[in-house]
């Protein structure tokens, strides 16, 4: 491999190469031992598990949780890269600096976009579109297919179930009355249990056995069908709680008193006492949750990841350019040869409303204490800060219009809605798009689930921007405090190495890993729903192969969990308030503040004579000893003297 290669910041993009190659190796062999082993319908959708609800959301997960693990680890790649691009060579520095201008420099600039070079911002963009289809597409690849049973409840005495002369008055009822051993034996706090649930999956019709104490010889046997998800306005369990069906009154399982169950009868102007549940007899069913899998989603993810791929990995090895990529290589390049543009202007600054004044004439140092966002252009601090801003005030509405929701069902307190989980579906909590607009269609709800991932990977990197900003400001202004070392990509002499670019790991790791966290509470907040539910859920025959009864309902949409959107706005909330806080951080100003800013680092970097590479020296800002020169300089230097004019 060429020596240019290795070393300094290609030595990041071959990093960033490798772990991109690991996403994609991952997602390939997904998808290549997937192909064989999942029968496939036409839509490309196959299914990875069938069984047990509780082990199939669990899966579901744990694959959504390593899911944004690689998107972020592919995101924290594609970002490293498109800094590199995005990093101003010599050459288009002094361009810029002799028509008055100015470029970024130690952070990812899209400003810089137009001053590049035209293959650089070709390499920008197919990296930026490729990252789209992954950031809309990728958490929906694997679903969770919830599935439930209708039902029917029959009550009745042990009696009159046994006695095969008794007419039950259902035709049903009589004919489950022969296949009892299909039937499961409940007491009465299981019984509520298993039924007390908006879906009932692995148990399908339930005979209600009355105590024969409270069932008077004129009873008549009501029939109730439930677990319907469509009856909106009261719970599809709400005949456990003795009440008429169409009353406004919600019914709270947990407050019914197990040794004394009472059961509403339509007839209960025929029936003189109020009979009582004994126990129940539940039919077992099979549960058919399924975590499904779409095989073209997953092949349009691989096509985006290769072609990420080769993005980075043409960038790594064919990038002949030398952009200088962090603070020290900048400075180091304007030590070794001075920018004419800027000479005789040492004290530039960025401080006064973020507009350089260019022209060579004395200047006051004014001493003080500016803020850490003073480095920051306030177009970028703005848009920033809005932009987030407006994503927590959209959630927090949309947080609002769901608890107001699933209000009707429920007191939305904190308790009742953490006891709905994360990722949860629950009929309460779908999204109905008929009142807002005409949406259906599984690949319009896969693009509407995941368009908060694509929204919080644009904050992720504004937000990085910001901070990246702010750390060279910082790092610009040490060189005001004492002497050091330059750190640059490619260290020689006394230059220090660098293992980022401009973000430091102690702040890069943990805004990497909040992002991560938001990632996947995202994907737990608001995800795709494939919601069927059975009319039966026993098997038959079907040419000699077990088969289900087809189903009674199917609804695809999308789902919320309204705590997991809480979580999600108290760690966003608080990414945000710590970079507001550390943005107003104060900090004593000992160089003229520039930080990104390219001609400000140009003005301050030139040495005097006789000053031979002091790039590769400890250097620092100041005056120098015996001259009313102020510069970057090896030699010993004082700091300025307030109100005097250099």
């Amino acid at each position: 491999m060429p020596k240019q290669n290795i070393g300094g910041w290609r030595s990041g993009l071959a990093f960033a190469t490798s772990m991109a190659g690991l996403v994609t190796l991952t997602n390939l062999v997904f998808l290549l031992v997937a192909l064989p082993i999942i029968d496939m319908s036409s839509s490309g959708e196959g299914y990875l598990y069938t069984g047990n609800c509780k082990t199939a959301k669990q899966f579901s997960i744990w694959i959504h949780l390593v899911i944004n693990i690689l998107a972020t680890l592919l995101l924290g790649a594609g970002n490293y890269t498109q800094q590199v691009l995005t990093g101003p060579t010599r050459a288009e520095l002094d361009r810029a600096h002799a028509k008055q201008t100015w470029l970024d420099v130690g952070v990812s600039s899209i400003r810089n976009l137009g001053k590049i070079s035209f293959k650089r911002v070709a390499a920008w963009t197919v990296l930026a579109i490729s990252s789209l289809p992954i950031h809309l597409l990728y958490n929906s690849v694997v679903y969770f297919e919830t599935s439930a049973n209708k039902y029917w409840v029959y009550p009745t005495t042990h009696n009159d179930l046994t006695n095969t002369s008794r007419n039950y008055g259902n035709t049903d009822f009589d004919a489950l009355k022969t296949s009892l051993n299909d039937f499961e034996k409940l007491s009465n706090d299981e019984c509520l249990a298993a039924y007390g649930q908006k879906l009932v999956s692995g148990r399908s019709d339930v005979i209600l056995i009355l105590e024969p104490s409270t069932v008077d010889t004129e009873f008549k046997y009501t029939v109730r069908w439930s677990g319907d998800p469509n009856r909106r306005g009261s719970e599809p369990y709400d005949w456990m709680c003795g009440r008429k069906p169409w009353a406004d009154e919600q019914c709270d399982v947990s407050s019914l008193d197990v040794d004394n169950w009472p059961l509403y009868s339509d007839n209960a102007w025929v029936n003189k006492t109020e009979p009582r549940v004994e126990y129940c007899l539940s039919k077992r069913t099979p549960e058919y949750c399924k975590l499904a899998l779409n095989i073209y989603l997953l092949a349009i993810v691989v096509g985006c990841n290769l072609v990420k791929l080769i993005g980075l990995g043409l960038t790594w090895l064919c990038l002949k350019q030398q952009p200088l990529l962090t603070l020290g290589d900048v400075m180091a390049s304007f030590l070794q040869d001075p920018d004419p543009a800027t000479k005789s202007r040492s004290l530039m600054s960025k401080s006064s409303g973020h507009r350089l004044h260019w022209g060579p004439e004395l200047r006051e140092w004014i001493a003080g204490k500016h803020r850490w966002a003073a480095s920051v252009s306030v177009l970028r601090y703005a848009v920033t800060v809005v932009l987030c801003l407006g994503a927590l005030s959209l959630t927090s509405y949309l947080l609002y219009l769901g608890v107001e929701h699933v209000s009707v069902y429920e007191t939305p307190g904190l308790a009742a809605l953490w006891n709905r989980g994360f990722g949860q579906v629950s009929v309460d909590a779908l999204i109905d798009f008929s009142e807002i607009m005409t949406l259906e269609g599984p690949v319009v709800m896969v693009l509407i689930a995941n368009l908060p991932q694509l929204i919080l990977s644009l904050l992720y990197t504004a937000l990085n921007g910001m901070w990246t900003a702010m750390l060279v400001g910082v790092e610009w202004n040490t060189y005001g405090q004492e002497h050091k070392g330059l750190r640059t990509s490619s260290p020689v002499g006394n230059q220090r190495r660098t293992y980022w670019l401009s973000l430091p790991l102690r702040y890069g790791l943990p805004l990497l890993a909040g992002s991560a966290a938001l990632h996947w509470l995202i994907s737990q907040s608001i995800f795709f729903v494939r919601l069927v539910i059975y009319e039966d859920g026993t098997k038959t025959e079907v040419q000699g192969q077990e088969a289900l009864v087809s189903y009674d309902f199917r609804e695809t949409t999308c789902g919320y969990s309204p705590i997991a959107i809480v979580f999600t706005i108290i760690l966003g909330s608080l990414i945000l308030l710590i970079t507001v806080a550390m943005s107003l951080r104060p900090m004593k100003t000992a160089i003229p503040v520039g930080g990104p800013c390219s001609a400000v680092i140009s003005a301050a970097c030139h040495a005097p004579e006789g000053d031979e590479d002091a790039a590769l020296k400890l250097v620092r800002w100041g005056v120098v000893d015996g001259t009313n020169r102020i510069c970057v300089t090896s030699w010993p230097v004082e700091a300025p003297e307030v109100g005097r004019l250099y």
